[in-house]
């Protein structure tokens, strides 16, 4: 009976070894788990950025996030908020960083939590009017368990951020294009309803 112990301990024992192996061998363990996603909007990056800065667009597009609380409405680098996430049945209280902000080109985001730190940059490429959209994720655990098991839960956290894009992308196409009014031919500024009358033009 012992020795069947002995040998069914032994067996586990190699079974955990191999899948710690086969773990590592997919990249488990790395200080740094990283994920990117891309998907084209057909609209100008001027009018894609402010979905990636303003709070109440990034609550309808980022799944689990509950809510976005700023420091300042102002997009700049230093700005702060407190996020609630809410992640296969857990809640997560995390503090976000605007770490670089160009728009309508770049975007950098530090989120911050006691179990993880994600940097997640956004690159905006904009080609006649449409943008493409790229999201890199660049994840530091710090729990070492966590961190070998990156690799099982990887593809659902690229397929997560694809989902959040594509909902992006219907929310942004779904509004109407605003296009800036330009000068008629000859003209060198605006003139009509949307502009103010010229000193002469006012003289009686």
């Amino acid at each position: 009976m012992i020795k069947w112990l002995v040998r069914l301990g032994s067996a586990v024992g190699l079974l955990l070894i191999v899948f710690l192996a086969v773990l590592l061998l997919l990249g488990g363990g790395a200080k740094v788990s990283r994920a990117e996603a891309h998907i084209e909007i057909e609209r100008p990056a001027g009018l894609v950025f402010p979905w990636l800065t303003e709070g109440p667009r990034l609550l309808r597009w980022i799944s689990g996030m509950e809510s976005f609380s700023p420091n300042s409405d102002e997009p700049q680098v230093g700005r702060r908020a407190q996020v609630v996430l809410s992640r296969d049945g857990r809640r997560y209280e995390v503090a976000s960083e605007l770490l670089a902000v160009q728009p309508p080109t770049l975007l950098k985001v530090r989120i911050d939590h006691s179990e993880f730190t994600d940097e997640v940059e956004y690159v905006l490429e904009e080609h006649y009017g449409r943008t493409l959209l790229t999201q890199r994720s660049a994840t530091q655990y710090k729990d070492l368990l966590i961190r070998l098991m990156t690799p099982l839960f990887a593809r659902d956290v690229e397929r997560t951020m694809n989902e959040n894009l594509a909902l992006l992308k219907g929310l942004v196409e779904h509004e109407p294009s605003q296009v800036p009014p330009h000068p008629m031919p000859g003209q060198k500024s605006f003139h009509g309803c949307c502009t103010e009358p010229s000193p002469a033009a006012a003289t009686p």
